[in-house]
């Protein structure tokens, strides 16, 4: 807030018994709450204003140029929307104000305002603003200590970037956070990978820390997701930034509010996906016939542990979607719109049998299909052997699909 505003208001120093006293200005201004500060200036700038619903002022500071004027011209009432819908899913924007501002070498987030290079296409201006815009939830507000969890502002960022990018350019399902998985993916395929815990000043190498703090953390959120399921995860984003904005937490932190909300234990989801480089892999292995319908067979043939759904399809179009939880979880989800449909949820898996058997009220001739996580939230190394395509009992097909989630 700008404390001095009749000292400057006129272009003048100040003011000396009543009139106005040629000089230097000197603008004094009051922050609560931050932890970092910018300030830009340029006698060029065009100003516009706008006012969210809640009250926030929206500043656009921009140079009148014809090749960028439109751009921004257009990315103002989006702006606005952007933090509506921001407020609405992840909690109330904290500030009285916010600018947009172009200048700096690319985007980059301070409390109230962010600097961004001005001759980008639309998409990109847009993508960099609802990034650089939602860190005003996860390192302003949050405040989590970036040298020890960058990948909880970052990869948080990175995700509710994504989740509200598809608002405004609408995407399948499965592609919304398709990037930091393929980002995850690489580095895990590459041996460059190390923990999530490693200090940020600590990694061998600049891929290894970007992806983990953008990619891999991003991958956390959705996988978690799809452990608890998605109308929880919205819950815990929501009551985690009302509960520990000002705060400084950490990760378990995080995970107690998830745990809470889910009614699971969660704590092994951290020491395997933060704290190691293990990784997940499953398999489709077997499908027998029995007596009464058949039997399948999965296999955990990677170091990690997850929960696990299966679709099951049969020739004339019956879908089944199973879920199978972990014993170490201590519950389950029994609601998940990201599966796309009801849930029938089978006995626990325990952590240390490699295999596991559905018995399935279905012969293999009447079974089309059998695909582990149609949805593709699970960040499985190998999908090469995650779907089986039968035809009158015989296996046609098995090998990765992109398929999306099931409507």
């Amino acid at each position: 807030m700008l404390m001095n505003p009749q000292e400057v208001g006129h272009g003048y120093g100040g003011y000396k018994k009543g009139k106005p006293e040629k000089g230097k200005l000197t603008w004094r201004f009051n922050a609560m709450f931050v932890h970092d500060f910018v300030w830009a200036a340029d006698k060029d700038y065009i100003l516009d204003t706008r006012e969210t619903m809640q009250g926030v002022k929206l500043y656009f500071l921009y140079q009148d140029d014809d090749e960028i004027r439109e751009n921004w011209k257009k990315l103002q009432p989006d702006a606005e929307l952007l933090f509506e819908l921001a407020s609405e899913r992840y909690g109330q924007y904290h500030y009285p104000v916010y600018s947009i501002i172009q200048g700096g070498d690319g985007g980059m987030e301070y409390p109230m305002a962010t600097l961004i290079t001005g001759n980008r296409s639309y998409g990109s201006l847009l993508g960099v603003t609802v990034h650089e815009v939602m860190h005003s939830w996860y390192q302003m507000s949050l405040a989590t200590n970036e040298a020890l969890y960058p990948w909880m502002d970052e990869g948080f960022t990175s995700y509710t970037t994504s989740e509200i990018m598809a608002e405004f350019f609408p995407k399948k399902p499965s592609e919304i956070h398709a990037g930091g998985y393929r980002g995850y993916r690489y580095i895990v395929e590459r041996e460059l990978e190390e923990p999530l815990s490693t200090h940020a000043d600590h990694y061998e190498t600049n891929v290894a820390y970007g992806v983990a703090a953008y990619s891999k953390g991003e991958v956390f959120l959705h996988q978690l997701g799809y452990i608890i399921g998605e109308e929880v995860l919205d819950k815990v984003l929501l009551r985690y930034y009302n509960q520990w904005s000002y705060r400084h937490p950490d990760v378990y932190d995080f995970i107690r509010i998830a745990e809470k909300e889910s009614g699971m234990e969660l704590d092994w989801y951290v020491q395997y996906f933060v704290n190691s480089v293990k990784t997940i892999d499953y398999g489709l292995t077997m499908l027998e016939e029995t007596e009464v319908g058949s039997r399948l067979t999965i296999e955990r043939q990677g170091k990690m542990i997850m929960p696990v759904d299966v679709l099951v399809e049969t020739v004339d179009g019956e879908k089944t979607m199973y879920h199978i939880p972990l014993g170490i979880m201590r519950g389950e989800k029994t609601k998940d719109s990201g599966a796309g449909m009801d849930l029938q949820v089978l006995e626990d898996w325990f952590w240390t049998h490699p295999t596991y058997l559905i018995d399935l009220p279905h012969s293999r001739k009447e079974i089309s299909k059998i695909q582990i996580d149609p949805s593709q939230r699970l960040a499985d190394m190998d999908l090469s052997d995650n779907a089986i395509y039968l035809e009158d009992g015989r296996i046609i097909i098995e090998e990765e699909e992109e398929d999306q989630p099931e409507e």
